[in-house]
């Protein structure tokens, strides 16, 4: 039984005949149910299904990510930022022995039209800390020294996604620390521009790599590697994406507790 809302020219929730009103991001909307539906159950469907379940789970395990990433374009289409991120990625999933299996460098986590920046090589400054150092506009278009950088990470055997707060275009690094639980555990990164009005650029795959510092070679890269505790002007630390973030009196934004130097720096992918 559908309930009527806001009088007679409202919109209303429920079925009514066979047709279903419901709610959808502040919007009244109908849908028709179905017509006569015969399950076969084939083997292909079956097989089907479960892919679908499994994109959905995946999807889900991506969630906070994505409500970053893909608000705006999904909100374009009409659809939730998981729908959208499924849609997109439809041809990096498959299943193998009942078992999903990801075409993670190629999945892309965002999509829109700001501009992106070119990402470096990621350092190591410990087991759970990654230090990445970025072009701010490497194509020269317009943008604002404000857009947000975002880094994202992803570890297979926890099946888990982590990102890290945002840091302006114009600091040109992102210090990332991740789970305590990753150390010595393959993570793959990607990362992502957000501008103001909430749009995003395209995700970059940054690549992959094992989180075990004692076991990368040394490397030292004066450019690379910033002290932030020597340096105040050059504050771009980021914990990760669970820090309380609170803007300074020149309203440059910082990390509560996110302070990380590095004596040394190793190479990570």
């Amino acid at each position: 039984m559908g309930k009527q809302q806001s009088g007679f020219n409202g919109g209303f929730s429920g079925r009514l005949g066979n047709v279903v009103g419901y709610n959808w991001r502040g919007r009244w909307c109908v849908r028709t149910l179905p017509g006569d539906f015969h399950d076969a159950r084939s083997e292909q469907q079956l097989e089907q299904r479960r892919l679908f379940t499994e994109m959905v789970r995946f999807a889900g395990s991506a969630r906070r990510v994505l409500r970053i990433a893909l608000d705006e374009a999904s909100r374009n289409v009409g659809l939730t930022p998981s729908n959208y991120f499924i849609k997109m990625n439809k041809e990096c999933f498959a299943l193998q022995d009942g078992e999903l299996t990801v075409d993670l460098p190629e999945l892309r986590l965002s999509d829109g039209p700001v501009a992106p920046v070119a990402f470096d090589a990621p350092q190591l400054l410990d087991d759970t800390t990654i230090s990445i150092s970025f072009e701010k506009n490497p194509l020269h278009r317009n943008c604002s020294q404000d857009d947000e950088i975002y880094i994202v990470a992803y570890c297979p055997e926890y099946k888990a996604f982590d990102f890290s707060d945002a840091t302006a275009r114009r600091r040109k690094q992102v210090v990332f620390q991740l789970n305590e639980a990753w150390a010595g555990k393959e993570v793959h990164l990607w990362g992502f521009v957000v501008d103001r009005a909430g749009r995003a650029s395209q995700s970059l795959y940054i690549g992959s790599g094992v989180l075990d510092f004692s076991a990368a070679p040394e490397y030292v890269d004066d450019e690379d590697v910033v002290d932030v505790e020597d340096d105040a002007s050059m504050r771009v630390e980021v914990s990760s994406a669970d820090s309380e973030h609170n803007p300074d009196a020149d309203g440059q934004d910082t990390v509560r507790g996110g302070g990380k130097s590095a004596a040394r720096a190793a190479p990570f992918l």
